[in-house]
């Protein structure tokens, strides 16, 4: 039973990361030893709770990708355990000294392949610590509020009235887009009375005071500075242009250029191969289908499909003869990926669940599909194909023939 007001480390390690012996071994120093840890929760998030609970507990999605793993530990027995607060939602201040659970955070995302690590407290909204080797990682995860909102619309501005179903489904598309608008330096630069400090390649920001307490109410400036609604641009994906340079007159800043000539460009270095085997390609109905291993398939691939950007899709070592490439840059192609959890589609606006699945999904000759929204892609359909697993295919009309494809 999880005790509100209870403290949270929260970890979303970086995709497929694989926790060793060693890796196991510095966690366990860094909240305190054996004997600590047995006083806290582990929570591994997919495997132990469904959609809709982390929705209600913590939200990560859409922030968090594929094969991400999420684990929360929860502190609620040890010193760090639930507050004297009869009200948190009336209490903002956090009296406990918290410069500990920090100091363990960081020693845990230096060990481990933690993307993004946080200091929470249950049963309301906010950080107090958050650490992370990106700066445009501490953007997203203080952006989730922005595409979880059904009345903020994707140019995050508030509407009266809840977006509909396809304008919120058009925002959780936007939502990696609008990370690339700023650099690293831009969304730190946006940082005023915010604790910041760089140590190795790890950003480390909180709101903590000198003695380690937390008033929540900073926590709400943290969130609007680095999510920067105010710097989106227009269209979605653009880069925001950097700020001019301006000298103590109020004139331009001289270009570092005109002091001496430019440097010769280095030569860029041809990009690596990606990592995966190699996917395939079907004919179903005169229509290329193709067919993704595990590794091969992410959102980021989802999303040059829905671009039709075959170039960064496919790669030479793919079992693809030069009729079926030529047939793809023509006429197009479908797909077919594994899917690893029911809550990467969404459906409403919401990630499926195992329940709503089981409720509303179609029977076909023993296969079952639903009609989904796939993140960055679109409509799409999943399907549960006995002795196989489950699927997400762009196919939206006859889906469940695609099953037949499947080595």
């Amino acid at each position: 039973m999880l005790q509100p007001d209870s403290l949270v480390t929260d970890l979303i390690f970086n995709a497929n990361a694989a926790i060793d012996a060693a890796a196991q071994k510095a966690l366990v120093e860094a909240l305190g030893g054996q004997a600590a840890v047995e006083t806290k929760q582990l929570i591994d998030v997919d495997r132990m709770l469904e959609p809709r609970q982390e929705m209600e507990l913590s939200p990560s999605m859409p922030f968090r990708r594929r094969g991400e793993r999420r684990v929360m530990i929860v502190d609620d027995a040890g010193e760090a355990g639930p507050a004297a607060r009869p009200d948190p939602t009336l209490d903002p201040i956090v009296s406990r000294d918290l410069r500990p659970a920090k100091e363990a955070l960081i020693a845990i995302c230096t060990a481990l392949p933690v993307r993004l690590g946080r200091l929470f407290v249950l049963g309301t909204w906010g950080d107090a610590v958050l650490v992370s080797t990106s700066a445009r990682d501490l953007r997203g995860i203080c952006l989730l509020p922005y595409a979880l909102d059904p009345q903020v619309d994707v140019d995050g501005k508030r509407r009266q009235t809840p977006l509909s179903q396809k304008e919120f489904e058009t925002k959780l598309l936007a939502f990696e887009k609008r990370l690339d608008e700023l650099d690293d330096e831009q969304i730190l630069a946006n940082l005023s009375g915010i604790n910041y400090e760089k140590r190795g390649d790890l950003h480390i920001v909180d709101v903590l005071e000198e003695d380690g307490t937390w008033d929540q109410r900073k926590s709400m400036a943290l969130e609007a500075q680095l999510g920067a609604l105010d710097q989106f641009s227009m269209i979605p994906g653009a880069p925001q242009p950097k700020k001019k340079v301006v000298a103590a007159n109020g004139a331009p800043a001289p270009a570092a250029a005109a002091a001496k000539p430019a440097a010769e460009p280095p030569k860029p270095e041809p990009k690596p191969e990606p990592k995966g085997g190699a996917l395939s390609a079907k004919l179903l109905d005169d229509k290329v289908i193709l067919v993704f291993p595990p590794d091969r398939f992410d959102l980021d691939v989802a999303a040059a499909l829905g671009k039709k950007d075959w170039e960064q899709v496919l790669r030479s070592s793919d079992q693809l003869t030069g009729e079926l490439r030529d047939r793809m840059h023509r006429d197009g192609a479908a797909w077919i990926a594994p899917l690893e959890f029911l809550s990467e589609v969404f459906v409403e606006g919401k990630p499926l669940s195992k329940a709503v699945f089981e409720k509303d999904a179609q029977a076909h000759d023993g296969i079952r599909s639903l009609e989904v929204h796939f993140p960055r892609f679109g409509d799409a359909t999943l399907l549960e194909v006995p002795g196989k697993g489950r699927f997400v295919t762009s196919l939206t009309k006859g889906a469940e023939r695609a099953a037949a494809l499947l080595g």
